[in-house]
Protein backbone atom coordinates (compact mmCIF):
# COMPACT_ATOMS: atom_id res chain seq x y z
CA UNK A 1 0.00 0.00 0.00
CA UNK A 2 1.64 3.46 -0.80
CA UNK A 3 2.58 6.09 1.28
CA UNK A 4 -0.62 8.16 2.44
CA UNK A 5 0.01 11.78 1.80
CA UNK A 6 -0.72 14.59 4.90
CA UNK A 7 -3.37 17.58 4.09
CA UNK A 8 -4.29 20.27 6.90
CA UNK A 9 -7.67 18.92 6.37
CA UNK A 10 -11.11 18.05 4.48
CA UNK A 11 -12.70 14.80 3.16
CA UNK A 12 -10.78 11.35 3.19
CA UNK A 13 -11.41 8.21 2.13
CA UNK A 14 -10.48 5.67 4.83
CA UNK A 15 -10.15 2.03 4.01
CA UNK A 16 -9.12 -1.56 6.08
CA UNK A 17 -8.29 -4.78 5.89
CA UNK A 18 -7.24 -7.62 8.03
CA UNK A 19 -4.02 -9.32 7.94
CA UNK A 20 -4.68 -11.98 5.47
CA UNK A 21 -7.98 -10.98 4.46
CA UNK A 22 -9.85 -13.32 6.82
CA UNK A 23 -13.26 -11.96 7.63
CA UNK A 24 -14.11 -9.27 10.24
CA UNK A 25 -18.15 -9.45 10.23
CA UNK A 26 -19.86 -13.14 10.66
CA UNK A 27 -22.53 -11.67 12.49
CA UNK A 28 -24.97 -8.41 13.41
CA UNK A 29 -23.08 -8.50 17.14
CA UNK A 30 -19.15 -7.60 15.08
CA UNK A 31 -21.23 -5.02 13.28
CA UNK A 32 -22.77 -3.52 16.29
CA UNK A 33 -19.98 -3.56 18.72
CA UNK A 34 -17.74 -2.04 15.21
CA UNK A 35 -20.25 0.45 14.79
CA UNK A 36 -20.56 1.85 18.86
CA UNK A 37 -16.88 2.37 18.88
CA UNK A 38 -16.45 3.86 15.85
CA UNK A 39 -19.23 5.95 16.46
CA UNK A 40 -18.47 6.73 20.20
CA UNK A 41 -14.47 7.79 19.50
CA UNK A 42 -15.79 9.94 16.56
CA UNK A 43 -17.84 12.12 18.70
CA UNK A 44 -15.03 11.89 21.46
CA UNK A 45 -12.86 13.11 18.70
CA UNK A 46 -15.16 15.30 16.53
CA UNK A 47 -14.61 13.38 13.39
CA UNK A 48 -17.20 13.85 11.01
CA UNK A 49 -18.50 10.27 9.40
CA UNK A 50 -19.84 10.94 6.15
CA UNK A 51 -20.37 7.57 5.31
CA UNK A 52 -19.21 4.14 6.81
CA UNK A 53 -19.86 1.11 5.32
CA UNK A 54 -18.50 -2.61 6.71
CA UNK A 55 -18.16 -5.37 3.86
CA UNK A 56 -17.61 -8.83 5.49
CA UNK A 57 -14.23 -8.49 4.79
CA UNK A 58 -13.32 -5.35 4.99
CA UNK A 59 -13.98 -1.56 6.15
CA UNK A 60 -14.57 1.66 4.24
CA UNK A 61 -14.85 5.03 5.72
CA UNK A 62 -15.81 8.46 4.14
CA UNK A 63 -14.16 11.12 7.10
CA UNK A 64 -14.17 14.74 7.59
CA UNK A 65 -11.34 15.77 9.98
CA UNK A 66 -9.46 18.82 10.41
CA UNK A 67 -5.91 17.67 10.09
CA UNK A 68 -4.01 14.48 9.68
CA UNK A 69 -2.84 14.65 13.53
CA UNK A 70 -7.18 14.08 14.23
CA UNK A 71 -7.73 11.43 11.76
CA UNK A 72 -4.32 9.25 12.88
CA UNK A 73 -5.57 9.65 16.43
CA UNK A 74 -9.09 8.80 15.78
CA UNK A 75 -8.54 5.56 13.68
CA UNK A 76 -5.49 4.37 15.66
CA UNK A 77 -8.48 4.59 18.49
CA UNK A 78 -11.30 3.07 17.36
CA UNK A 79 -9.09 0.03 15.02
CA UNK A 80 -6.85 -0.94 18.70
CA UNK A 81 -10.17 -0.68 20.57
CA UNK A 82 -12.18 -3.02 18.03
CA UNK A 83 -9.93 -4.86 17.48
CA UNK A 84 -9.31 -6.01 21.13
CA UNK A 85 -12.92 -6.27 21.12
CA UNK A 86 -13.12 -8.39 18.30
CA UNK A 87 -9.96 -10.77 19.64
CA UNK A 88 -11.85 -11.20 23.09
CA UNK A 89 -15.15 -12.20 21.19
CA UNK A 90 -13.46 -14.68 19.29
CA UNK A 91 -11.01 -15.63 21.36
CA UNK A 92 -8.21 -14.94 19.24
CA UNK A 93 -4.87 -12.96 19.81
CA UNK A 94 -2.29 -10.84 17.84
CA UNK A 95 -2.81 -8.55 15.21
CA UNK A 96 -6.14 -7.75 13.23
CA UNK A 97 -5.64 -5.09 10.69
CA UNK A 98 -3.19 -4.48 8.07
CA UNK A 99 -1.32 -1.29 8.88
CA UNK A 100 -0.96 1.54 7.72
CA UNK A 101 -4.47 1.76 6.83
CA UNK A 102 -5.91 3.04 3.29
CA UNK A 103 -6.27 6.60 3.54
CA UNK A 104 -6.96 8.77 0.26
CA UNK A 105 -7.83 12.87 0.29
CA UNK A 106 -10.63 13.99 -1.82
CA UNK A 107 -10.05 17.01 -2.54
CA UNK A 108 -12.72 19.17 -4.06
CA UNK A 109 -17.00 18.17 -4.59
CA UNK A 110 -16.56 15.92 -7.27
CA UNK A 111 -14.19 13.86 -5.95
CA UNK A 112 -15.95 13.43 -2.55
CA UNK A 113 -19.03 12.49 -4.31
CA UNK A 114 -17.26 9.78 -6.03
CA UNK A 115 -16.26 8.61 -2.69
CA UNK A 116 -19.48 8.73 -1.51
CA UNK A 117 -21.01 6.38 -4.04
CA UNK A 118 -18.50 3.86 -4.13
CA UNK A 119 -18.22 3.66 -0.30
CA UNK A 120 -21.75 3.48 -0.19
CA UNK A 121 -22.14 1.30 -3.30
CA UNK A 122 -19.67 -1.56 -1.98
CA UNK A 123 -22.82 -3.86 -1.26
CA UNK A 124 -23.94 -3.44 -5.08
CA UNK A 125 -21.00 -4.56 -6.01
CA UNK A 126 -20.65 -7.21 -4.27
CA UNK A 127 -24.10 -8.28 -4.92
CA UNK A 128 -26.11 -7.94 -1.41
CA UNK A 129 -28.54 -5.59 -2.51
CA UNK A 130 -29.84 -4.29 -5.50
CA UNK A 131 -29.51 -0.43 -4.27
CA UNK A 132 -27.22 1.22 -1.67
CA UNK A 133 -30.09 1.97 0.36
CA UNK A 134 -31.35 -1.46 1.03
CA UNK A 135 -28.23 -2.34 2.37
CA UNK A 136 -28.33 -2.12 6.35
CA UNK A 137 -24.88 -1.79 7.31
CA UNK A 138 -24.15 1.19 4.87
CA UNK A 139 -26.79 2.72 7.24
CA UNK A 140 -27.98 4.90 4.79
CA UNK A 141 -31.54 3.87 5.80
CA UNK A 142 -31.67 5.11 9.06
CA UNK A 143 -31.59 8.69 7.66
CA UNK A 144 -35.61 9.44 7.88
CA UNK A 145 -36.46 5.93 9.71
CA UNK A 146 -35.40 5.06 12.97
CA UNK A 147 -36.40 1.58 12.62
CA UNK A 148 -36.09 0.70 8.66
CA UNK A 149 -35.38 -3.53 9.69
CA UNK A 150 -37.51 -3.85 12.41
CA UNK A 151 -40.90 -2.85 13.71
CA UNK A 152 -41.44 0.03 15.41
CA UNK A 153 -40.65 -0.35 19.34
CA UNK A 154 -43.55 0.98 21.72
CA UNK A 155 -41.68 0.56 25.37
CA UNK A 156 -45.14 0.29 26.85
CA UNK A 157 -45.79 -2.56 24.91
CA UNK A 158 -42.26 -4.35 25.26
CA UNK A 159 -41.17 -7.19 27.56
CA UNK A 160 -39.57 -6.83 30.77
CA UNK A 161 -36.35 -8.07 28.86
CA UNK A 162 -36.41 -5.63 26.23
CA UNK A 163 -37.09 -2.70 28.22
CA UNK A 164 -34.02 -3.50 30.39
CA UNK A 165 -31.47 -3.77 27.34
CA UNK A 166 -32.92 -0.53 25.93
CA UNK A 167 -32.40 1.39 29.85
CA UNK A 168 -28.70 -0.97 29.74
CA UNK A 169 -27.95 0.76 26.39
CA UNK A 170 -28.76 4.12 26.57
CA UNK A 171 -26.72 4.56 29.86
CA UNK A 172 -23.83 3.30 28.37
CA UNK A 173 -24.44 5.13 25.48
CA UNK A 174 -25.05 8.48 27.53
CA UNK A 175 -21.81 7.43 29.94
CA UNK A 176 -19.55 7.99 26.14
CA UNK A 177 -19.14 4.28 26.23
CA UNK A 178 -19.53 1.38 23.36
CA UNK A 179 -21.09 -2.11 23.41
CA UNK A 180 -18.81 -5.08 24.13
CA UNK A 181 -19.94 -8.86 23.04
CA UNK A 182 -20.82 -9.94 26.73
CA UNK A 183 -24.16 -8.01 26.77
CA UNK A 184 -24.77 -8.69 22.81
CA UNK A 185 -24.77 -12.51 23.66
CA UNK A 186 -27.01 -11.88 26.80
CA UNK A 187 -29.51 -9.75 24.54
CA UNK A 188 -29.74 -12.16 21.83
CA UNK A 189 -30.19 -15.42 23.71
CA UNK A 190 -32.78 -14.06 26.05
CA UNK A 191 -35.02 -11.69 23.22
CA UNK A 192 -37.30 -13.14 20.52
CA UNK A 193 -36.13 -12.39 16.85
CA UNK A 194 -38.60 -9.92 16.75
CA UNK A 195 -36.85 -8.12 19.78
CA UNK A 196 -33.47 -8.77 19.22
CA UNK A 197 -33.91 -6.64 15.83
CA UNK A 198 -35.53 -4.13 17.18
CA UNK A 199 -32.83 -3.77 19.69
CA UNK A 200 -30.36 -3.72 17.27
CA UNK A 201 -31.96 -0.83 15.04
CA UNK A 202 -32.30 1.17 19.22
CA UNK A 203 -28.93 0.75 19.17
CA UNK A 204 -28.04 2.22 15.58
CA UNK A 205 -30.16 5.00 16.49
CA UNK A 206 -28.69 6.14 19.83
CA UNK A 207 -24.61 5.46 18.39
CA UNK A 208 -25.40 6.86 15.29
CA UNK A 209 -22.94 10.19 14.60
CA UNK A 210 -23.21 10.07 11.02
CA UNK A 211 -22.99 13.32 9.36
CA UNK A 212 -25.89 12.97 6.90
CA UNK A 213 -26.44 16.36 6.16
CA UNK A 214 -23.02 17.10 4.85
CA UNK A 215 -23.03 14.26 2.89
CA UNK A 216 -26.45 15.36 1.53
CA UNK A 217 -25.05 18.96 0.74
CA UNK A 218 -22.93 18.09 -1.98
CA UNK A 219 -26.17 16.51 -3.86
CA UNK A 220 -28.68 19.16 -2.82
CA UNK A 221 -31.39 16.59 -1.08
CA UNK A 222 -31.46 13.13 0.22
CA UNK A 223 -33.40 11.70 -2.94
CA UNK A 224 -30.43 13.38 -5.23
CA UNK A 225 -27.93 11.52 -3.26
CA UNK A 226 -29.84 8.31 -4.01
CA UNK A 227 -30.25 8.57 -7.65
CA UNK A 228 -26.70 9.62 -7.66
CA UNK A 229 -26.01 6.40 -6.14
CA UNK A 230 -27.74 4.09 -8.48
CA UNK A 231 -26.76 6.00 -12.04
CA UNK A 232 -23.06 6.16 -10.22
CA UNK A 233 -21.00 3.41 -8.45
CA UNK A 234 -18.08 5.23 -7.64
CA UNK A 235 -14.21 4.48 -8.24
CA UNK A 236 -11.53 4.61 -5.79
CA UNK A 237 -8.20 4.72 -7.68
CA UNK A 238 -5.78 5.98 -5.20
CA UNK A 239 -6.49 3.34 -1.99
CA UNK A 240 -5.49 -0.38 -4.00
CA UNK A 241 -8.40 -2.78 -3.06
CA UNK A 242 -8.72 -5.84 -4.44
CA UNK A 243 -11.53 -6.05 -7.04
CA UNK A 244 -14.03 -9.25 -6.31
CA UNK A 245 -16.57 -9.60 -8.93
CA UNK A 246 -17.81 -12.50 -7.02
CA UNK A 247 -20.81 -12.47 -4.51
CA UNK A 248 -20.54 -11.85 -0.65
CA UNK A 249 -23.20 -13.57 -0.31
CA UNK A 250 -21.79 -16.54 -0.41
CA UNK A 251 -20.89 -15.88 3.43
CA UNK A 252 -23.98 -15.89 4.87
CA UNK A 253 -24.20 -19.52 2.94
CA UNK A 254 -21.19 -20.59 4.49
CA UNK A 255 -22.47 -19.61 8.33
CA UNK A 256 -25.62 -21.75 7.51
CA UNK A 257 -24.01 -24.42 6.34
CA UNK A 258 -21.92 -24.41 9.62
CA UNK A 259 -24.59 -24.04 11.68
CA UNK A 260 -27.15 -26.51 10.37
CA UNK A 261 -24.84 -29.19 10.45
CA UNK A 262 -23.37 -28.40 14.08
CA UNK A 263 -19.90 -27.82 12.87
CA UNK A 264 -20.03 -24.88 15.00
CA UNK A 265 -22.16 -24.03 17.75
CA UNK A 266 -21.78 -19.99 17.69
CA UNK A 267 -19.79 -18.23 14.80
CA UNK A 268 -17.29 -16.85 16.58
CA UNK A 269 -15.76 -20.01 16.78
CA UNK A 270 -14.56 -19.72 13.09
CA UNK A 271 -11.37 -18.07 13.44
CA UNK A 272 -9.82 -19.69 15.98
CA UNK A 273 -10.68 -23.40 14.65
CA UNK A 274 -7.63 -25.77 14.62
CA UNK A 275 -6.28 -26.71 11.46
CA UNK A 276 -7.93 -29.98 10.87
CA UNK A 277 -11.34 -28.60 11.51
CA UNK A 278 -10.66 -25.63 9.29
CA UNK A 279 -9.88 -28.58 6.74
CA UNK A 280 -12.78 -29.88 7.18
CA UNK A 281 -14.97 -27.49 6.74
CA UNK A 282 -13.23 -26.00 3.72
CA UNK A 283 -14.10 -29.24 1.87
CA UNK A 284 -17.41 -29.05 3.17
CA UNK A 285 -18.03 -25.55 2.19
CA UNK A 286 -16.83 -25.97 -1.29
CA UNK A 287 -19.20 -28.48 -1.47
CA UNK A 288 -22.11 -27.27 -0.39
CA UNK A 289 -22.28 -23.13 -1.40
CA UNK A 290 -21.38 -21.97 -4.63
CA UNK A 291 -18.35 -20.04 -2.58
CA UNK A 292 -14.91 -20.18 -4.44
CA UNK A 293 -12.33 -21.68 -2.41
CA UNK A 294 -10.63 -18.14 -2.10
CA UNK A 295 -13.52 -16.86 -0.71
CA UNK A 296 -13.91 -19.97 1.86
CA UNK A 297 -10.40 -19.32 2.75
CA UNK A 298 -11.19 -16.72 3.44
CA UNK A 299 -13.98 -17.14 5.48
CA UNK A 300 -12.30 -20.14 7.96
CA UNK A 301 -9.10 -17.43 8.39
CA UNK A 302 -7.09 -19.52 5.97
CA UNK A 303 -3.76 -18.83 4.01
CA UNK A 304 -4.93 -17.52 0.53
CA UNK A 305 -1.72 -18.17 -1.30
CA UNK A 306 -2.35 -21.22 -1.42
CA UNK A 307 -3.16 -24.19 -4.72
CA UNK A 308 -6.30 -24.39 -5.44
CA UNK A 309 -7.81 -20.74 -6.29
Amino acid sequence: MKKRKDYAGGVHHVFQRTIGRGLIFYSMKDILVFFTIYCAYADKRNVRILALCPMPDHIHLVLSVTGAKQLADFMHTATRLFAREWNIGHRRKGPLFQHPYGSSAKLGSKAVRTSLAYCNNNPVERKLTEKAEDYRWNFLAYYRNTHPFSEPLALTQASGRLRSAIKIVEACRDAGGYLRYQALDRWEKSLSDREWQQLADHIIGEWNVMDYEQAIAYYGSYESLLRAFRDNTGSEYEIPEERDPYSDAVYAACSRVLLAEGLVQDLREVPMMDHERKDACCRLLVRRTSARMKQVRKYLHLPLDMEGW
